[in-house]
Order: C-alpha cells, then sequence, then structure tokens
C-alpha cells in the first residue's frame, strides 16, 4: 500500500512537501506512511484517494476496478475548460447520495 501512495504522489508530480499539505499532516508522517512505518485511518485514506484520483481498491489492494479505469480514462479524456462543470456535477451527486 504505502509503496503504490509514494508512486502515485511522485506520478502526479507532488513533492512529500505538497501532498502533506494537501492532506493536512505532517511531512514527518507522510514519509512514515509511505515506508510503511505507520498505519492510515480511513479518514487518510479517503484523502489520499481523493487528492491522487485513486480508488481505495488500488490503494488497500493494488487492483483496480475495471469500472473505475474506464471513467478515469474518459475524465482525462474531457476537455479542460469543461472540468469544473464536471466538479461541480460530482459534488451535486455527492450531496444527494449523502441525504439518501
Amino acid at each position: 500500500m504505502h509503496t503504490r501512495i509514494r508512486k502515485a504522489r511522485e506520478d502526479m508530480g507532488y513533492t512529500r512537501e505538497q501532498f502533506a499539505e494537501k492532506l493536512d499532516v505532517s511531512v514527518s508522517y507522510l514519509a512514515e506512511l509511505e515506508r510503511g512505518r505507520t498505519g492510515i485511518s480511513v479518514k487518510m485514506l479517503v484523502k489520499v484517494c481523493n487528492v491522487l484520483g485513486l480508488s481505495a481498491d488500488y490503494v488497500l489492494f493494488g487492483s483496480e476496478r475495471i469500472e473505475d479505469e474506464m471513467r478515469l480514462d474518459a475524465i482525462h479524456r474531457i476537455n479542460e475548460k469543461y472540468l469544473p462543470l464536471l466538479d461541480n456535477m460530482i459534488e451535486q451527486l455527492l450531496s444527494l447520495s449523502a441525504e439518501n
């Protein structure tokens, strides 16, 4: 798990300091997490997945669900000018999901 987090961070171009800031954790905690010396809470796993655009399946088990891969590929092909609209739609859907 820790190596997948580190590799994804590096692939996204984040330094350890930048990633720690996005997660609102200390650099030393992140270093321990990436080295596999400390565990990860569910709350932190969700943050990591959100920031890196990964599924929890991948982070925890090293495998992606096919549907997730297809969605992510489709998102990467969306014109950049439409991404704020997509973000808005996702937020609205999450709000609806939370109500149910």
